[in-house]
């Protein structure tokens, strides 16, 4: 669960380093969500520091369970910023993808990332 205030790592290669969660959708954020962040950290690149962006979550610290039982728990919490369109800005993704991204809509994110897991 990633409540508003959170910080979040960028993995995408879009120039942002860390970004701050200033709204989601229902309180709190988990894997697969997308959230509005303000980027505290960047450094060159296609995103400047002050800017809001979407971002989707692609790693979080708390336990979440999948339908089979297992549960998914990774070290950090991190995110791809988005476009407006909703494409990643991004062409590189420094993460593991989990299998939340196998759905049509994470097509693009799918190709960037270094595989489902």
């Amino acid at each position: 669960m990633i409540p508003k205030g959170c910080f979040l790592k960028i993995v995408d290669n879009s120039g942002a380093r860390l970004a701050q969660v200033i709204w989601t959708r229902f309180g709190t954020a988990r894997v697969g969500s997308v959230v509005k962040v303000a980027v505290k950290e960047a450094k060159g690149g296609k995103v400047l520091r002050g800017q809001m962006k979407r971002a989707v979550v692609v790693e979080a610290k708390s336990p979440q369970t999948r339908p089979s039982g297992a549960h998914l728990k990774f070290l950090r919490n991190a995110a791809v910023l988005l476009s407006d369109k909703g494409n990643p800005l991004g062409n590189r993704v420094r993460s593991l993808i989990p299998y939340e991204f196998a759905k049509p809509r994470w097509s693009k994110i799918n190709v960037l990332g270094k595989r489902l897991w």
